[in-house]
């Protein structure tokens, strides 16, 4: 018993003497802090439990408007307006179609199996524009209106930092680069930013007969 106790002290302290954190400053290439950015390493553990995430609707936008998400996540897509709206996605990664009701009404629950982008609209709405990024890692983050971030993962050798946003112009902008090993970084981009991809959502826009569609 006390050489099994010790056995598996020492495989938690191994792992423990992995784990590190990354803290990252992201930049645009005019200095300007980038919000909204995710980014992750690559490759993730053999093993791991994905977790739950949600989708809101809220004041006719979707919210967040980028959630990272790992391969295996069912994300929730309640509906906080007191209107209808029609999510769909037509994206490889995922294609659905999800008829939300009025507020009351329960969420419905999409869950994401394979990697890749998926990007959101709304038949009903059609400047609402949000995008779902689904990763093969649990470690991923993303940058806040500062454009930092904090990243907890395991250290090996080999991993990969990657990063996307709706706003970067690839293949201009080189997407990936080492782990650094002193546990920060900055992170200035060299190409110049595409423009916001959401339309305008039209100014005193009366509600349409769809919006209270049964």
């Amino acid at each position: 018993m006390l050489k099994s106790a010790l056995a598996l002290l020492l495989v938690l302290l191994g792992t423990l003497a992995q784990a590190q954190n990354l803290e990252i400053v992201l930049l645009d290439n005019q200095g300007k802090p980038l919000s909204d950015a995710v980014l992750w390493i690559e490759p993730g553990p053999a093993q791991s439990q994905p977790a739950t995430a949600v989708m809101d609707q809220q004041k006719r936008q979707f919210t967040p408007y980028v959630l990272p998400v790992q391969v295996g996540t069912t994300v929730s897509f309640p509906n906080a307006d007191p209107i209808n709206h029609h999510v769909y996605s037509f994206s490889p990664a995922k294609r659905f179609e999800l008829r939300l009701h009025q507020q009351k009404a329960a969420p419905q629950e999409m869950r994401f199996d394979q990697p890749g982008l998926v990007t959101l609209g709304c038949n009903i709405h059609d400047w609402m524009l949000g995008f779902i990024l689904v990763l093969d890692t649990p470690w991923f983050a993303q940058t806040d209106s500062q454009g930092k971030t904090r990243l907890d993962f395991d250290a090996a050798a080999g991993q990969t930092l990657h990063i996307w946003h709706p706003r970067i112009a690839d293949p201009q902008e080189a997407m990936s680069r080492a782990v650094p090993s002193d546990g920060t970084l900055t992170w200035q981009l060299t190409g110049a930013l595409k423009r916001d991809p959401r339309p305008k959502e039209p100014k005193a826009r009366p509600m349409a007969k769809d919006d209270y569609a049964s």
